[in-house]
């Protein structure tokens, strides 16, 4: 398409449009008064990155708009970092686990109310969430919270500049995958200033951004022509599941795909990272356990039928759990038996796992559906982008209405009816055309 005069005088001003409005999210940081800020900036700030986005995917940009994606991409980590309030707690149990770590003390073994640990705690110990549950992150996470609470173990700054960065890493390495594949590099856009990514891994500080960078370091050892994994895929890949367990669902597409050496190169590394936390016994996954038997939050498929089994059984979660995960498995049979060769095509059916998980599952948190956004870098999928403002927004609107079931869940259905409409319209035109074809 011929390259108008304004579209990159107007991704320069949305770029800044976009950065005003996450500047905007900062709020009066006292009980609820910072969500409508936050809402409001934040949903701003999305119209700006989809219409941006669309502009550099619909017309050829200069060579220099990438390196003005780039610099957009740090400025609004830096304002979501700086003015957006804290969206989570979790940060503080990172601190905590680092503290344990430090201290000689396995932090799988004891939950942070345990007598055992008792002297290690001060003030930040306090607004850590669930303390009678020990840490649910694994070993590749702990080592680096070990490492960030050395920095300073005082405060959270070093956690949130850390995985800004690996954000940034993120962005980065998306621009490689996508010149490896022969797709234009401006089109990590999409991930780059994607309000989602930005204000989790800043705001939120959440280690999903340290998992989403080993994974696609594991793409990036691939080879692009028949996307084969080699070892050192499996080596990053052991490392991005022992970070966030999320990349564990694209396991069987690399171990496929890379045959013995790849699996060999994922154990040994697995191990490894396992063994010096081995001495907990049980409870290396007790906090895990505990989390995936109780959390159902912001989730759809998984929340229909865990309610429409309450009146029937009192194992209606167990069940339902037992449903989705087993249709999750159908989905990753189904992509690896039709997996084509290609970097491509192992990137594309992982995302679309991820995909399966978040729409299925539970819980689907906002940070957790940071793993299927860089898939929009290399096709637009309407109901993922408008996923990307509404699973934030019906997550956060919540908070406006404490302890009101009813209000929750019509935040739900708000939120997912027109993502789902978009998914569905989208698949029946794709049945269609194929059919003519």
């Amino acid at each position: 398409m011929r390259l108008p005069r304004t579209a990159p005088v107007a991704v320069v001003g949305l770029g800044f449009a976009a950065f005003g409005a996450l500047w905007w999210t900062a709020g009066l940081n006292r009980a609820n008064d910072w969500v409508p800020a936050f809402l409001l900036g934040y949903t701003l700030t999305w119209f700006s990155y989809v219409v941006a986005s669309i502009v550099v995917t619909r017309t050829r940009v200069p060579r220099w708009m990438i390196l003005w994606i780039i610099i957009g991409a740090i400025g609004l980590r830096v304002a979501a970092l700086h003015r957006t309030p804290p969206l989570s707690t979790d940060v503080w149990r990172y601190l905590w686990d680092g503290r344990v770590a430090n201290a000689g003390i396995n932090p799988f073994q004891y939950p942070p109310n345990a007598r055992e640990v008792s002297h290690l705690r001060d003030a930040n110990w306090q607004p850590i969430n669930f303390k009678h549950i020990s840490t649910i992150y694994p070993p590749t996470a702990e080592m680096l919270f070990s490492a960030l609470a050395r920095i300073r173990d005082q405060d959270a700054e070093a956690f949130r500049w850390a995985f800004m960065f690996f954000d940034v890493g993120n962005v980065l390495l998306l621009i490689v995958l996508l010149r490896r594949t022969s797709h234009p590099p401006e089109r990590v856009i999409w991930y780059a200033w994607c309000p989602l990514p930005i204000v989790e891994s800043t705001a939120g500080a959440h280690v999903d951004s340290v998992g989403i960078f080993l994974l696609l370091l594991a793409f990036l050892f691939t080879h692009r022509a028949d996307g084969k994994p080699s070892i050192a895929s499996g080596v990053f890949l052991a490392a991005s599941v022992m970070a966030k367990g999320y990349s564990l669902l694209a396991t069987p597409f690399f171990l496929r795909r890379g045959g013995w050496r790849t699996a060999v190169a994922f154990a040994v590394t697995s191990i490894a990272l396992i063994l010096p936390y081995l001495n907990a016994g049980r409870q290396l996954f007790g906090g895990l356990g505990a989390y995936l038997g109780a959390w159902e939050t912001n989730s759809s498929i998984f929340l229909l039928i865990d309610r429409n089994l309450r009146s029937v059984t009192e194992a209606h979660s167990l069940i339902a759990r037992i449903v989705t995960i087993a249709m999750i498995v159908v989905a990753i049979a189904v992509l690896a038996w039709r997996q084509k060769p290609g970097l491509e095509s192992l990137m594309g059916s992982s995302f679309a796992v991820f995909g399966a998980q978040l729409f299925l599952g539970a819980p689907t948190l906002p940070w957790y559906a940071a793993w299927l956004i860089p898939a929009l870098c290399w096709r637009v999928i309407p109901g993922v982008v408008l996923f990307t403002l509404t699973v934030s927004a019906q997550y956060y609107a919540r908070w406006l209405f404490p302890g009101d079931a009813a209000m929750h869940d019509a935040l739900l259905w708000i939120g997912y009816l027109p993502v789902y409409a978009l998914l569905l319209g989208q698949a029946v035109k794709h049945i269609f055309s194929e059919r003519g074809r």
